[in-house]
């Protein structure tokens, strides 16, 4: 599967509205149980992966600031054989210091996205691991996410639209 970048935000700013809609239609008028939305969310995005390699795009790594928790951060650190403070200087900046992750990269693009590629791919946060989200239970619940997510990866937008039709809701 082929994709443009600009294309998918150009047609994800124009779907916005739709996609808003189609989150309320989720929430309200939908006859599924929220466990069978997440069946049909992981099927879809099981189709829709294996026709796009996420290394020619890596537009999540050019445009998304991830979290690490402290464990990443010393994790990362002693890979690169820097200091925790090392670290911190060179890449990261304090996102919200009670959460379980409060700590961000200072920069975009990635300071760790070398051709297209992780560079501490192995070590990488989970944030980036688990990125975009389309795995994990609850779809309904994350769907205001999900529609800002359709603006930087061509699989969260691609999921979107296939997932409109079988689930009952009509384009307006």
């Amino acid at each position: 599967m082929a994709f443009d970048l600009v294309q998918i935000r150009t047609q994800a700013e124009k779907k916005e509205d739709e996609n808003h809609k189609f989150r309320l239609f989720l929430k309200t008028k939908c006859r599924l149980e929220p466990e069978e939305i997440d069946e049909r969310v992981f099927a879809a995005t099981r189709r829709v992966w294996a026709g796009i390699d996420c290394t020619q795009c890596a537009n999540c790594c050019r445009e998304v600031h991830p979290t690490f928790s402290e464990e990443e951060l010393d994790r990362l650190a002693r890979r690169l054989a820097m200091t925790r403070q090392q670290f911190i200087e060179a890449y990261l900046e304090r996102s919200e210091p009670l959460d379980d992750n409060p700590w961000t990269t200072r920069t975009t693009p990635c300071p760790f996205l070398k051709d297209n590629r992780c560079s501490v791919y192995e070590d990488r946060p989970a944030d980036c691991s688990g990125y975009p989200y389309l795995y994990e239970p609850m779809f309904v619940s994350r769907t205001l996410g999900m529609i800002e997510r359709t603006f930087a990866c061509p699989i969260v937008y691609q999921v979107m639209e296939e997932l409109k039709k079988p689930l009952g809701f009509l384009r307006r």
